[in-house]
C-alpha cells in the first residue's frame, strides 16, 4: 500500500452489537492496600522498596477500592457497555491460598460487579494482571510448577463466587510482560532478571495456569453459567524494514513469534511453541555452547493436548508497532538476540510519553490479520481488543489530550477497517484506560488515562479529558458513520384535566392543620429518618437555566438579553458575567456526558428567548438558535432523557425590556407568539413544558426590589402591576398549547413556581400561624391561588392589600383585578404542580410601616432564619430539610391534593 491508501479514513459505522469498553487494573487503582485483610502483592513490596518512580506507591492509588460509585458514574458517562477490570488475588485470598479468604474483598467485587450490571455495563474480569501475592512469590512461583494448581484454585473460586454475573473472563493480561519485563529484564515487580530460565519457565507455568484455568470453568461452570474465558495477550506489529527483503520479512514474523507466537501458538494452533521460536533456541544452543542464551521448557503430548483451544476468544492489547530488520544476535539472551533480529521505529511517528509507544495505527489493522490467518483459521473465534491506549505526561494541560483523541482515533479507524474492509471478526474495542492510575516502574509520572486523577489531593477527584468526551462520541455513533440509532421516546404523561374550579382560600386556610399536624413534633420527631423507597417510576432529575450555563452571549447571531446588559455594566461582583458560563453551547457532548453518568432520567433546563428571536419577535428568528436547541433535545431522548423545558427563566430580549418589559401588557402577545413557535418547533420530542420558573422572582426581585435586571425599584405597585401581567401570559401560553397542540403532541404544562416554607415562631397563638399562612399567600398563593384554584388572588391578599391601600389613602387597591371572563381563564391552567423550595423561615405576626409603599410591608409579618440548621452560601437561606415535607403537605391540602 502508498501511505495514502494505508492511512486512508474510513466513514462507516461498527456493527450494530460492536461491544465498547474501558478498562483498569487492580493493583494500578484500588488503593486500599493493606485494607480488610487484604494481603501484599509484588507491586506493593516494589513500591515499598521505593522502586518506583519518586518513591511513589500504590497505596492509596485512585482509592478505587472506596468509590465504586464514582467510578461507574464515569463509565456511564463514557456511555461504554462493557468495563474491564482485574481482581487483585491478594485480596482475596491474602496468602494465594483459598485457606486465607477474605470475605472483605470478595464483597468488594461483588459491589463493583452489582453496580455496573445495575447500570447496563457488562463486566469483564481479569483473574491476573501482574499483582501476584507477595506470599506466593517468596516460594518463587511463576517460576515454580506448584504455581498452576494454585491459580487454577484461585481461578475456581472466582467462577463460583461472581460466574453468575461474570459472563467474560480473561485469565491473564499480558502475559508478556509479565515474562519479558518481571523475569527477565527486572525492570517490573518481581524485578527478576533472567532471561535465560525464569523469564522462559515462568511463561511455561502461565500457559499451563491459563489451560487449567479454563478447564474448570469448561467442566464446572459453563453449562450453567454461559460464559466465555480467554487470555488477553499484548503484541506489538513488526514491519520489515524492508519488505522486499525475505530475510526481514523473516526476521519481522521471528519476532512476532518471539512475542504473540510465545503465548498464541500454543494456545490457538497445536499446545506447543512456534517451530520457528524452537527452531530459533535450538540454533542459539548450538552456536553458544559456552552461554545457552535460552533454556525453553518442553510441554508433553498430554500437556500440548491440554492446552490446545483453551479460548472463546482472542483477546489483543495493542500499543505500538516496529520496524523490523534481520541482524546477528550472537549469544546475547533476550527476544532480540535468540530471535536473530533488530527493531526500530520510524522517526516520523508521533511519540508519547513513553519510550516504548509510538503512534502507527495502521500496524493495527496488519495485526489484526496477522491473528486471523495465524491463529483462527481452524479455531474460528471472535478477536477482542482488550487494550489500546497511549500516556501523556503529567505536565502542562492535562485535561486537553489532543495527541490521545489523534491516537485513539485513527487506531479505531484501523479495526473498523479491519472488519469492514477486510472481514475480520473483532467484537469488542477496549480503551485503555478508564483513568490515571499507577503505572508501575513509572509511578503516577505518565497518564494513561481517559480521566484525569488528582493524586495531590487525598479524595482522588476524577475530571474527564477532552478524550473522554471524543471517545463517548465515537460510541454514540457507534464509529464513524454519523448517528444511525433511533432516538428513544420521551416519556409519556398523563393528563388529567381540571373539571371544576376550587373554591377560594379561607382567611385563614385550613390548610392550616399541616401546622396543627408537623408544628407539635419534638427536635427528635421533626429529624427522624424514613429508610424507604420512592414509588416504581418515580422521576429523578437535574436542572439548569440558559443563561447560568449556555456562555455565547452573542454567537451565530444571538442578541443580548437582560442578564447580558445588566453584567456587562459591571453590576455583578468581580464584574462576572454570562458570556462564556460554562460554554454549553458550544459543548454539549460534555453535558450529555454528565447527565448520563447521573443517570437521571428528566433534564430540565430553559431556552433562551433572545438565541431564537434576538430582538424577541418572530421576525428576528435565528435558525442557528433553534439548531442548538434540536441537538440539545434530540441528544436527551438519544439517551433516553426525557426534557423538562421552561420557556422563560428570567432572561428578557433587551430589545423587549425597551418597550417595557414584564411591565407592559404587550408582553403578554408577544410571550405567546414566542411559546407557540417553541411548542411548532420542539413540541414533537418535547412533552413537558413550564411556561415561568418562579414568577415571584421576576415580579419581586426584577421589578421591586431591583436586585436583578430589569433593576426595577417600585415596591409597592410594579410587582403587582407584573405578577398581573404573567399569570395572564401564562394562562394565555396555556391555552395556545391545549388549542393547537395537545391533541397532537400529547404533553404537559404548567408554571414553576417557588415557595419558602413559613413556621409560626409561636405555633399555639392563632395570630402567628395565621401570619404564617399569609407569608405563603402572599409567595405561592400569589400565583397558585390563580391558577389552581378560582382564577383570583387569595382573599388573605386582596384584604391586605386592600387594607393598606386604603389606609395610605389610595382611592383603590394597588392590586389589580381581574375580571370574570379572565378568572374563567386562567383557573385549571397548569396539568401539575410545579414546585421550586430552598428554605424554611420563622414568621411571626408584626404590623407594618404603611409607607413606603412595599409589597413585603403589606404582608404585616416579620421573618427569622431557623437557627438550628446548616448555613448555606446564600445569606439567610438555611437548609432546612424539614420545611418541604410540611410545604408539599400544604399544597395537597390547599390545592386540591395535585400531582
Amino acid at each position: 500500500m502508498t501511505s495514502t491508501e494505508r492511512d486512508a479514513f474510513l466513514n462507516e459505522s461498527f456493527p450494530v452489537d460492536f461491544q465498547w469498553a474501558s478498562s483498569s487494573e487492580s493493583f494500578k487503582v484500588e488503593g486500599g492496600w493493606a485494607e480488610d485483610g487484604k494481603g501484599e502483592s509484588i507491586w506493593d513490596r516494589f513500591g515499598h522498596y521505593g522502586l518506583a518512580f519518586a518513591n511513589q506507591t500504590a497505596d492509596l492509588a485512585c482509592d478505587s477500592y472506596h468509590k465504586v460509585d464514582y467510578d461507574v458514574y464515569l463509565l456511564r458517562g463514557l456511555h461504554v457497555n462493557t468495563y474491564q477490570f482485574s481482581i487483585s488475588w491478594a485480596r482475596i485470598f491474602p496468602s494465594g491460598h483459598r485457606g486465607s479468604q477474605s470475605e472483605k474483598g470478595a464483597l468488594y467485587y461483588d459491589k463493583l460487579i452489582n453496580a455496573l450490571i445495575d447500570s447496563g455495563i457488562q463486566p469483564v474480569v481479569t483473574l491476573y494482571h501482574w499483582d501476584l501475592p507477595q506470599a506466593l512469590q517468596d516460594c518463587g512461583r511463576w517460576t515454580n510448577a506448584s504455581i498452576v494448581e494454585t491459580f487454577k484454585d484461585y481461578a475456581d473460586f472466582c467462577f463460583s463466587r461472581f460466574g453468575d454475573r461474570v459472563k467474560t473472563w480473561n485469565t491473564f493480561s499480558s502475559p508478556w510482560v509479565v515474562s519479558h519485563a518481571g523475569y527477565g529484564t527486572g525492570e517490573h515487580a518481581p524485578g527478576v532478571k533472567d532471561y535465560v530460565v525464569a523469564s522462559y519457565q515462568a511463561t511455561h507455568n502461565m500457559i499451563k495456569s491459563h489451560a487449567e484455568a479454563w478447564h474448570v470453568y469448561n467442566e464446572k461452570y459453563r453449562k450453567t453459567q454461559g460464559g466465555r474465558v480467554g487470555i488477553a495477550l499484548n503484541s506489538d506489529w513488526a514491519e520489515p524494514v524492508d519488505p522486499s527483503r525475505p530475510e526481514d520479512i523473516a526476521a519481522a514474523d521471528r519476532y512476532l513469534q518471539f512475542m504473540l507466537g510465545w503465548f498464541a501458538h500454543p494456545i490457538f494452533v497445536d499446545g506447543d511453541y512456534p517451530a520457528a521460536f524452537k527452531t530459533q533456541i535450538e540454533q542459539k544452543i548450538k552456536e553458544c555452547p559456552l552461554s545457552e542464551p535460552a533454556i525453553l521448557p518442553v510441554f508433553t503430548a498430554e500437556e500440548r493436548k491440554r492446552i490446545h483451544g483453551t479460548a472463546d476468544y482472542f483477546g489483543l492489547n495493542h500499543y505500538t508497532s516496529r520496524l523490523v530488520n534481520n541482524s546477528v544476535g550472537g549469544c546475547t539472551p533476550g527476544p532480540q538476540g535468540v530471535g536473530n533480529f533488530q527493531s526500530h521505529v520510524d522517526p516520523s511517528w508521533s511519540s508519547t510519553a513513553s519510550d516504548w509507544i509510538y503512534s502507527a495505527p495502521w500496524g493495527l489493522r496488519r495485526l489484526l490479520n496477522y491473528i486471523s490467518t495465524e491463529y483462527l483459521n481452524i479455531i474460528k473465534v471472535p478477536i477482542h481488543i482488550t487494550g489500546n491506549g497511549m500516556p501523556t505526561e503529567h505536565i502542562g494541560d492535562s485535561l486537553n489530550d489532543v495527541s490521545r483523541i489523534d491516537y485513539m482515533k485513527s487506531h479505531i479507524n484501523e479495526a473498523l477497517k479491519a472488519i469492514f474492509l477486510d472481514g475480520v471478526n473483532v467484537q469488542r474495542f477496549t480503551a485503555e484506560s478508564l483513568m490515571d492510575g499507577f503505572e508501575g516502574k513509572k509511578g503516577y509520572s505518565q497518564r494513561f488515562g481517559l480521566h484525569y486523577v488528582n493524586f495531590e489531593d487525598a479524595d482522588g477527584p476524577r475530571t474527564p479529558k477532552q478524550s473522554a468526551y471524543f471517545y463517548s462520541q465515537v460510541i454514540k455513533q457507534n464509529g464513524f458513520g454519523g448517528h444511525k440509532g433511533e432516538f428513544f421516546n420521551s416519556a409519556k404523561m398523563r393528563f388529567t384535566p381540571r373539571t371544576t374550579a376550587l373554591p377560594p382560600s379561607e382567611v385563614p386556610s385550613k390548610s392550616k392543620v399541616v401546622w396543627e399536624k408537623f408544628s407539635i413534633q419534638s427536635n427528635f420527631q421533626r429529624k427522624l429518618y424514613h429508610y424507604g423507597t420512592f414509588p416504581q417510576g418515580f422521576s429523578w432529575g437535574v436542572s439548569s437555566s440558559a443563561y447560568q450555563i449556555e456562555g455565547g452571549w452573542n454567537a451565530d447571531g444571538k442578541g443580548p438579553s437582560v442578564w447580558d446588559t445588566f453584567t456587562q455594566n459591571g453590576n455583578i461582583p468581580d464584574n462576572a458575567n454570562g458570556d462564556v458560563a460554562c460554554d454549553s453551547y458550544h459543548r454539549l457532548e460534555e453535558d450529555f456526558y454528565m447527565l448520563r453518568a447521573l443517570k437521571v432520567k428528566s433534564y430540565r433546563f430553559s431556552l433562551s428567548w433572545s438565541r431564537i428571536f434576538p430582538d424577541g419577535q418572530r421576525t428576528s428568528l435565528n435558525q442557528k438558535g433553534v439548531d442548538y436547541y434540536n441537538r440539545l433535545i434530540d441528544g436527551l431522548l438519544a439517551y433516553n432523557i426525557t426534557p423538562m423545558v421552561t420557556l422563560y427563566h428570567w432572561d428578557l430580549p433587551e430589545a423587549l425590556q425597551k418597550l417595557g418589559g414584564w411591565d407592559n401588557v404587550e408582553m403578554i402577545n408577544i410571550f405567546n407568539d414566542f411559546c407557540d413557535f417553541c411548542f411548532a418547533t420542539f413540541g414533537d420530542r418535547v412533552t413537558f413544558w413550564m411556561t415561568f420558573n418562579q414568577p415571584h422572582t421576576i415580579a419581586w426581585s426584577g421589578y421591586g426590589l431591583g436586585q436583578i435586571p430589569p433593576n426595577v425599584t417600585n415596591p409597592g405597585i410594579a410587582p403587582y402591576r407584573v405578577a398581573h401581567n404573567l399569570i395572564k401570559a401564562h394562562a394565555k401560553a396555556y391555552h395556545t398549547y391545549d388549542d393547537k397542540y395537545r391533541a397532537s403532541q400529547g404533553g404537559l404544562i404548567s408554571i414553576a413556581l417557588n415557595a419558602d416554607w413559613f413556621e409560626p415562631k409561636y405555633v399555639n397563638v392563632p395570630r402567628e400561624v395565621v401570619a404564617a399562612d399569609r407569608a405563603l399567600q402572599f409567595q405561592l398563593g400569589w400565583f397558585g391561588h390563580p391558577i389552581f384554584k378560582n382564577g383570583d388572588y387569595p382573599d388573605a391578599m386582596k384584604w391586605q392589600v386592600g387594607n393598606k391601600s386604603e389606609l395610605q389613602g389610595l382611592k383603590e387597591t394597588r392590586l389589580p383585578s381581574f375580571s370574570e371572563e379572565e378568572k374563567m381563564f386562567i383557573k385549571g391552567t397548569a396539568d401539575m404542580f410545579c414546585v421550586n423550595h430552598y428554605t424554611t423561615k420563622i414568621v411571626s405576626h408584626d404590623t407594618a410601616r404603611l409607607r413606603p409603599q412595599s409589597y413585603l410591608d403589606d404582608q404585616d409579618l416579620s421573618e427569622a432564619e431557623e437557627s438550628d440548621s446548616p448555613t448555606t452560601a446564600i445569606s439567610k437561606q438555611r437548609a432546612v430539610a424539614w420545611g418541604l415535607r410540611r410545604l408539599l403537605n400544604w399544597i395537597k391540602e390547599e390545592y386540591g391534593d395535585p400531582e
